[in-house]
């Protein structure tokens, strides 16, 4: 199939591509993929916007910031909200984020250790399960100063320059992060 600059193929028919390969994929592990994205994408969604706006509603003086930055952006009533206005939206996104931070959609995450892990002496064995609290994580002080407040300001480029990368991590980290994560800039 040769595509254009533009288009681009749907998630299921790359699935459906693939599954004809050597490796292929079965209808079961087809149906476990589009499951997965629609299922758990919808759940994380639906609790990070219900969280934000819980939040926003508990600061007004956040929520009057958000709606002045809308009506910066949205110069008419009838004006139609793309992905250009969306992008200038950099307020409402730190408060997203700060949302995220304080109550992340899943606020924590299992793993199988793939190789002892050291920490400060004590050693972890390899193949044991752990659990890793995003929860907990997101609220290390030495990281973000009074970590129970809601301060959108915290996502501010001068205040991240300097911030660990793993202290943020609401849609966990490296190579089995979400893919919901990725906003097409490159940032969360």
């Amino acid at each position: 199939m040769v595509l254009d600059k533009k288009q681009r193929l749907a998630f299921l028919d790359i699935l459906l591509e693939y599954s004809g390969g050597v490796k292929g994929l079965s209808d079961e592990d087809i149906r476990e993929e589009v499951d997965t994205f629609m299922f758990e994408g919808h759940d994380t969604t639906a609790a990070a916007i219900s969280w934000s706006l819980f939040l926003l509603g508990h600061h007004p003086e956040i929520q009057a910031k958000v709606h002045e930055e809308l009506d910066a952006i949205l110069t008419s009533p009838d004006q139609p909200l793309g992905i250009a206005e969306l992008r200038q939206m950099k307020y409402t996104e730190n408060c997203i984020k700060e949302a995220l931070r304080l109550l992340p959609s899943v606020p924590y995450l299992g793993r199988v250790l793939s190789e002892d892990l050291n920490i400060c002496g004590n050693v972890i064995p390899a193949h044991t399960n752990v659990m890793i609290s995003i929860y907990m994580i997101h609220r290390e002080p030495v990281q973000f100063p009074d970590p129970e407040k809601f301060d959108p300001n915290r996502f501010l480029p001068e205040n991240t320059r300097k911030s660990h990368p793993y202290a943020y991590i609401p849609f966990s980290a490296g190579p089995r992060n979400c893919i919901g994560r990725y906003t097409g800039d490159g940032d969360v």
